[in-house]
């Protein structure tokens, strides 16, 4: 009686400890990543080097767009400064525009603000105890923003790298669920476990479209709405609330 008592109770922040803390590794690799690209693009538009300041801006994204999971949920003030979209008066979008807009390197007070905004977003995320619910909630609200928003390729379009990115948000919201909630959920609801793995699968093999054109987008919106449904069910599933997709 004492063992299927014990089994039954929902799960705890605690229970989420160790995986927290290892999603929190991927985390920091890619917000290192980010970081150290954004240095690059600096000194690359300090020294007036177009195409080089386009690569590094392109790199720095990368590692950004798979933190998305936690940045508005956890740091929504950073993520304004780093990422507001579609404003393109600072961060990154301001850049981008200049960039590959205009093809212009004056952007060089934008592109300090970034460094400087990123080194402390890197710097509160090793601070921040991220909680199992926070991760959830970002992780269906980035999987609902991918179908009700990116998935025209509009978030990026002077780089067109639009696509690229929304690769990188699958990568990260896959990565949120499979370390954090994958082990739990396989134990507790095996058939939503799978059901989420094959919707991630099929993610990403969408988003691998080789472009734009070829992307079937009606097919990314009904995997993300699918997905966000999932994601929905799977709080209570692991001892959690439902998400919620409010910022």
């Amino acid at each position: 009686m004492l063992i299927a008592t014990t089994a039954a109770l929902p799960a705890t922040a605690a229970d989420f400890g160790k995986e927290i803390a290892d999603y929190k590794s991927f985390l920091a690799e890619q917000i290192t990543l980010s970081l150290d690209a954004a240095n690059t693009l600096r000194d690359r538009i300090a020294a007036g080097d177009l195409e080089g300041a386009q690569r590094a801006w392109l790199k720095a994204r990368s590692g950004w767009e798979a933190t998305e999971v936690v940045s508005d949920e956890f740091f929504p003030e950073l993520d304004a400064a780093i990422d507001a979209w579609p404003d393109a008066r600072h961060g990154f979008h301001a850049i981008e525009a200049r960039l590959f807009g205009a093809h212009s390197t004056d952007v060089l007070r934008e592109s300090d603000a970034l460094v400087a905004n990123l080194t402390q977003f890197r710097q509160k995320l090793d601070g921040t105890a991220l909680t199992a619910q926070g991760v959830l909630n970002g992780a269906a609200k980035l999987a609902f923003e991918i179908g009700e928003n990116k998935s025209d390729g509009g978030e990026s379009p002077f780089s067109g790298n639009s696509l690229a990115e929304i690769g990188d948000n699958i990568i990260g919201i896959d990565m949120a669920y499979r370390r954090v909630f994958a082990a739990m959920m396989a134990d507790r609801d095996s058939a939503l476990d799978q059901k989420m793995r094959a919707i991630l699968d099929e993610l990403r093999a969408v988003a691998a479209a080789p472009d734009l054109a070829r992307l079937d987008q009606t097919r990314l919106r009904k995997l993300s709405e699918d997905l966000t449904i999932a994601m929905l069910a799977a709080g209570p599933a692991v001892g959690l609330h439902k998400p919620s997709l409010e910022n």
